[in-house]
C-alpha cells in the first residue's frame, strides 16, 4: 500500500481502483507532484496512474413533484410550525425564497457570520424550505418550515471535526425536530465512530433526527459518516428515473452488515437557491444554480421529514424514519445496500395510516447460528385490519436465497384499529453460501402494498475477529474523537494482501480466517503525540485476537543536533517497512508543529524483511543550518529511540538560491526512505532568493533525498526539481538552485497503449535543474513527421497521434515571457529532431533530450562583463522509465549575441567527453547587458537539438 505524499489532505481509499482520492494545498502541488513522480516526469515506484479528480457538486421543478410533495400539500402538510436545522456552509438569508426563513444561526467556523460564500448551504436550504418567490417552479419540500442555521463548513466547503460535532450539540437543544446534514467524513466504521455515536446520542437525548447524505464515493461501504448511525436516516441519490446514481455511497455497514443508506431521493441535476457572489454548481441565472450529489437529495428527505412532523407532532425521530423508510419506493433488482427501500414518497406516508416501527431488517450472519428479528406493525386507523407478510429474498449469485434461509412467520397478520401487532422475521446462515442477501418485507392488504421494509445480510467465510483497542499517554481511550481514531494496518503474511479493517467502539477490528496477520498501528493523544506500534506476527487459531496499544509504554522518538535553535520544519515520521510475501508495505505516521512521536520498542523480526524509519527535518529560523535526517534500523524497533547526530558526521551542501531579482522561495524535502513508496517526511522552510542554505543530510550509501525549490510572486513564479545531493558520504558539496541559463527541458509519453504520444517542453526553466515550470509563459509546440504536421497547440504540450513505422520526427516550441520575478529567459526557440519507431506500447517515451549549461555565475545569475567566461554544456536524456540507450550527440556549435539577438557571435567550442563541451567566450565591457545563447548540437543519425535563448544570463 503505498502512503499518500507529503503535502495532500483528505486521503481516502477507492477499492475498485487500488488507489486513493486526495486533495492538495496550492502551495504544495509541486512537492506532491515530485512525490507523485519519484522527482522525475514518469510515476514513481507504486504509483500507476494519477488521475485529475471530477468534480460533483453540492431540481426542484421535478424532484418535488417526484417524491409525492404536492399530494402532502393538499393534505395541508407544507411543514407549517415544524424547524428544521440545517448544518452546511452557511446560508444567504438575503435570497428571495427564503426570506424570513431563519429564526436561529450560529457559526462554527471562526468566521463570525454564516453568511454563505460557498454555495452549498443556501442549495441546500431552500431545497428544503425554498418558497419559490423568485420562481415558482423551484419550490422546496416544506416552503412554511422554519430555518436554524449552523455553518460548520467555510467557504472553501471544509470543516473541522470539532466544529461538526459542536454543531451538532448546539442545533439538537435548539427545539429542531429535524436536522439536515449535507456534510460528512469518510469513516470505515461499523456506526460507532465519533461522528455517528455522537448523532445517536444527540437522537435519544433531545429527539431530534439526522437526515444525513450518505456520501459521493459510489463504493461499497462505502456511506459517509454519521451515516453510519443507526438512528440516521441515510440518503443516497437518484437520479430522474429513480435508478441509484452511479456516485451515490453504498453499503452495507461494515462489521455487522447493515442496511446502509436507509433511503433515495432526486440528486441528479436539481436546481435551487443560488448563493449572492458564489459560482457553485451550473448558474442558471443570479437566484438559481444546478448541482449534483447527495448533498442535493437529503434536504429532499429532511424537507419530507418536516411534513410528517407536523402532521404527528407527537411522533418520534424513528417513527418518522420508519414512515418515511416503508413507503418508499424501490427500484427493481436493486440491491438494498444501494437504495435502502427506494425512493422516499412522502405524498403516500402523508396518507398511511399503516407503519412499522422500522424501516429495514439486518441481519449479521458471521455466526452459523440462527437469528430472529421481531417487527411491530401499527395501525392508527379507525378499522382493523389484514395484512399478508410476504419475504422475498436474492443471494449473491442474483437469484433467489436457499429455500427455509429467510422466512416470516406468521404469513397474515391481523391488526386492531389503534392496535399493534407483531411478526418475526428469522434468518438460517447455515442454509445458504457465503455472500450478499438483500430483499424485502411486504406486508400487502387486498391488492394494495402498504408497507415495505428493507431486508439484508451478509454472510462471510469462517472467520474471526482481530480487534485493536488502544489507551493515549492520558490513560484515555484511544478514538473518542474524530481526530484521534487509531489507524491501523493489517496484512496477511501468506500472501501479502492487505486485510480490510472497520473502526469499531474506539478502536479497529478486522474479520479475518486462521492464520499469521502482520499489524501495525498509530495511537493519537489530542494534538501532542502519535505513537506506532508494531506487531510482527499474529496468529489467529480459532478464536478472537485482543491486541492492546497503550501509548504510555511507547518510548520518545527524537533527535539532537549541534544547533542549539533549529526547529522542526515541517513534518517528521516515523514508520516501518516489510516485505510480505514478495509485497512490499509501508506504514508511516507524520506530525507537524510540536507533536511528539513515539514507538514501542520490539524484538528482531525474523523470516522478512522488515525496518524501522525516523526522518527528521529541522531548521534555524534566523541561522543558515538546515537538517534532513534518516535514521533506518533493520529487523527492529530498537530499544534506544532518542539519539544524537554531530554536523561533523553528516554531509553538508551549501546551498546558493540564485535569481536576477529578490524573490521568496520555499524549500521542500522528503526523504527516499526504501520500502516507502512516496518519501517519508517533509522539509519546508524559506528562503530568500537570491540566498544561501548550508543543508544537513544523515550520509550513508543508498540513503537519498527528493528536493524542490519554489518562488512565487503576484503574477507567476518557477518551481524546480533538484537533483539527488551528494550524500553518501560525510563532507562539503555545492549546489547551485535556479541557476542560469533557463532553457527548454524536452519530454514525452504514452499514457495507454496505442494511444496517443504527448509531446511536452517544459520551456524557460533552469537549466541547471533536474526539472521545472515556469510562468506566465506563451508557448506554443508544433510535431512533424517526415515533414507532415501532426498536429500544433498554443500549449507547451501537445497530444498527438503517432503513424506506425520509422520517421523523423521534428518538435518546435517557441515560448515568450514577460514577468515581474525575472528578466532573463524572455523568448525561446527550440527544436528538436530525431529518427523515431512508435512502439505504441504503454509508458513508451520519444528520445527527447535537454541542453544543460552551467558557469560560475553570481548569485544574480550574472557573469562577470569585460573578461573571458567559460560555459559548461552537457546533454541529459528526458526519458525516466526506459532502458535504451540515450542518444550520444557529438557536434556542438554556440553562438552569442550581446543585443537580444540581432546579431550573434560564433563561440569557441571544446568537447570534454561524452556529451559534454566546454564553451569559451568572451563578454564585452559594461555592466547591465545580457548574453543571449543560440545551440546546435547532433550526430550523424539525424539526432539535433537547436536552441536559441534570449536573456539567458546577464552582465556584471
Amino acid at each position: 500500500r503505498a502512503a499518500a505524499p507529503a503535502g495532500v489532505g483528505g486521503a481516502r481509499p477507492l477499492a475498485a481502483l487500488n488507489g486513493s482520492a486526495m486533495s492538495a494545498r496550492k502551495d504544495r502541488a509541486a512537492t506532491v507532484w515530485s512525490s507523485l513522480t519519484g522527482g522525475g516526469r514518469t510515476l514513481a515506484p507504486g504509483v500507476g496512474h494519477v488521475w485529475l479528480d471530477g468534480r460533483v457538486h453540492a431540481t426542484l421543478d421535478k424532484s418535488v413533484p417526484r417524491i409525492g410533495a404536492p399530494a402532502a400539500w393538499r393534505a395541508g402538510y407544507t411543514g407549517k410550525g415544524v424547524t428544521v436545522g440545517v448544518l452546511d456552509s452557511g446560508i444567504d438569508a438575503t435570497h428571495p425564497d427564503l426570506a424570513d426563513a431563519v429564526v436561529a444561526e450560529r457559526d462554527f467556523t471562526g468566521g463570525g457570520n454564516v453568511r454563505d460564500g460557498n454555495g452549498h448551504g443556501t442549495h441546500v436550504a431552500s431545497a428544503i424550505t425554498g418558497d419559490g418567490v423568485a420562481d415558482t417552479r423551484y419550490r422546496g419540500v416544506a416552503p412554511d418550515a422554519r430555518l436554524v442555521v449552523g455553518k460548520v463548513l467555510g467557504d472553501d466547503g471544509s470543516g473541522t471535526f470539532s466544529s461538526l460535532i459542536e454543531g451538532m450539540d448546539w442545533i439538537a437543544q435548539q427545539h429542531v425536530r429535524v436536522v439536515n446534514m449535507s456534510v460528512g467524513a469518510w469513516v470505515a466504521g461499523d456506526g460507532t465512530d465519533p461522528l455517528s455515536a455522537a448523532a445517536d446520542a444527540l437522537t435519544a437525548r433531545t429527539g431530534t433526527l439526522f437526515v444525513v447524505a450518505g456520501g459521493n464515493e459510489g463504493e461499497d461501504r462505502s456511506v459517509l459518516a454519521p451515516g453510519l448511525a443507526d438512528s440516521a436516516l441515510t440518503v443516497g441519490a437518484a437520479d430522474a428515473d429513480d435508478s441509484v446514481a452511479s456516485f451515490s455511497s453504498r453499503g452495507p455497514r461494515r462489521g455487522d452488515g447493515a442496511v446502509k443508506p436507509d433511503v433515495t431521493a432526486p440528486g441528479v441535476g436539481i436546481t435551487a437557491a443560488r448563493a449572492a457572489g458564489t459560482s457553485e454548481g451550473e448558474p442558471v441565472n443570479d437566484r438559481y444554480t444546478t448541482m449534483s450529489g447527495t448533498s442535493m437529495a437529503a434536504p429532499h428527505v429532511a424537507g419530507a421529514a418536516a411534513l410528517l412532523f407536523q402532521q404527528h407532532s407527537g411522533w418520534t425521530p424513528a417513527q418518522v424514519k420508519a414512515a418515511l423508510m416503508t413507503t418508499a419506493t424501490p427500484k427493481n433488482d436493486v440491491s438494498v445496500f444501494a437504495q435502502g427501500t427506494g425512493r422516499i414518497d412522502v405524498g403516500r406516508a402523508v396518507a398511511s395510516r399503516i407503519f412499522a416501527d422500522q424501516g429495514s431488517v439486518s441481519f449479521d450472519l458471521t455466526r452459523t447460528a440462527a437469528v430472529s428479528r421481531r417487527v411491530q406493525i401499527r395501525n392508527e386507523g379507525d378499522t382493523p385490519v389484514r395484512l399478508d407478510l410476504a419475504l422475498k429474498m436474492t443471494g449473491p449469485d442474483g437469484e433467489d436465497a436457499p429455500a427455509g434461509m429467510f422466512t416470516v412467520s406468521p404469513a397474515a397478520l391481523d391488526v386492531p384499529a389503534g392496535g399493534t401487532a407483531e411478526a418475526t422475521v428469522s434468518a438460517d446462515p447455515g442454509k445458504g453460501p457465503v455472500g450478499r442477501y438483500s430483499g424485502a418485507l411486504t406486508a400487502v392488504r387486498g391488492d394494495a402494498e402498504v408497507l415495505h421494509l428493507a431486508v439484508g445480510g451478509v454472510r462471510e467465510a469462517a472467520s474471526h475477529e482481530i480487534r485493536l483497542t488502544g489507551t493515549d499517554r492520558n490513560g484515555n481511550p484511544a478514538g473518542t474523537t474524530m481526530e484521534t481514531l487509531p489507524w491501523v494496518s493489517l496484512t496477511d503474511l501468506a500472501t501479502g494482501e492487505a486485510v480490510e479493517g472497520y473502526y469499531s467502539g474506539h478502536g479497529v477490528a478486522a474479520r479475518v480466517p486462521a492464520g499469521r496477520y502482520s499489524v501495525t498501528a498509530a495511537i493519537f493523544t489530542g494534538d501532542t503525540d502519535a505513537a506506532l506500534f508494531s506487531y510482527p506476527e499474529v496468529v489467529v487459531t480459532d478464536h478472537d485476537v485482543a491486541l492492546t496499544a497503550d501509548a504510555r509504554r511507547a518510548r520518545r522518538v527524537a533527535v539532537r543536533v549541534d544547533s542549539r535553535t533549529a526547529v522542526r520544519s515541517g513534518l517528521d515520521e516515523i514508520g516501518v517497512t516489510e516485505t510480505v510475501a514478495g509485497v512490499q508495505q509501508s506504514f508511516g505516521v507524520a506530525v507537524e508543529g510540536k507533536v511528539g512521536l513515539s514507538a514501542m520498542p520490539i524484538e528482531k523480526v525474523t523470516g522478512r524483511r522488515f525496518g524501522f524509519y525516523h526522518v527528521a527535518n529541522l531548521a534555524e529560523p534566523d541561522g543558515p543550518r538546515a537538517y534532513h535526517l534518516q535514521r533506518l534500523v533493520g529487523q527492529r524497533i530498537p530499544e534506544r529511540l532518542d539519539y544524537r547526530v554531530a554536523d561533523t558526521d553528516l554531509a553538508s551542501v551549501e546551498s546558493v538560491y540564485h535569481s536576477d531579482r529578490p524573490l521568496t522561495g520555499q524549500r521542500q524535502t522528503m526523504a527516499l526512505v526504501p520500502g516507502v513508496f512516496f518519501g517519508a517526511g517533509y522539509g519546508e522552510y524559506s528562503v530568500p532568493l537570491p540566498g544561501r542554505r548550508t543543508e544537513l543530510y544523515t550520509a550513508g550509501a543508498g540513503l537519498s533525498w527528493s528536493r524542490a525549490l519554489a518562488g512565487t510572486a503576484d503574477d507567476g513564479g518557477f518551481s524546480v526539481t533538484g537533483n539527488p545531493p551528494s550524500t553518501a558520504r560525510p563532507g562539503r558539496t555545492a549546489y547551485h538552485w535556479n541557476a542560469a541559463a533557463p532553457g527548454s527541458v524536452g519530454a514525452g509519453m504514452r499514457k495507454a497503449r496505442n494511444g496517443p504520444m504527448i509531446f511536452n517542453t517544459f520551456p524557460l526553466v533552469p537549466a541547471g535543474d533536474r526539472d521545472g515550470l515556469s510562468a506566465p509563459t506563451t508557448a506554443r509546440t508544433e510535431v512533424s513527421r517526415d515533414g507532415v504536421l501532426l498536429g500544433a497547440a498554443d500549449s507547451d504540450s501537445l497530444r498527438v497521434s503517432t503513424p506506425p513505422g520509422e520517421g523523423r520526427y521534428t518538435i518546435r516550441s517557441t515560448a515568450d515571457r514577460t514577468a515581474s520575478w525575472t528578466g532573463l529567459g524572455t523568448h525561446s526557440e527550440t527544436e528538436w529532431t530525431f529518427p523515431y519507431t512508435p512502439t505504441m506500447a504503454a509508458l513508451e517515451e520519444p528520445p527527447m533530450f535537454a541542453v544543460r549549461t552551467e558557469g560560475a555565475f553570481d548569485q544574480n545569475n550574472r557573469a562577470p562583463a569585460g573578461a573571458p567566461f567559460e560555459l559548461g554544456l552537457r546533454v541529459t536524456d528526458g526519458r525516466r522509465n526506459t532502458s535504451a540507450a540515450p542518444p550520444r550527440l557529438t557536434d556542438a556549435t554556440v553562438e552569442a549575441s550581446y543585443d537580444d539577438g540581432k546579431t550573434w557571435q560564433p563561440a569557441k567550442v571544446t568537447a570534454t567527453g561524452d556529451d559534454r563541451w566546454k564553451v569559451s567566450l568572451t563578454h564585452p565591457s559594461g555592466a547591465g547587458g545580457y548574453v543571449s545563447l543560440r545551440i546546435h548540437v547532433s550526430n550523424d543519425t539525424g539526432t539535433s537539438l537547436k536552441q536559441t535563448v534570449i536573456r539567458a544570463y546577464a552582465l556584471n
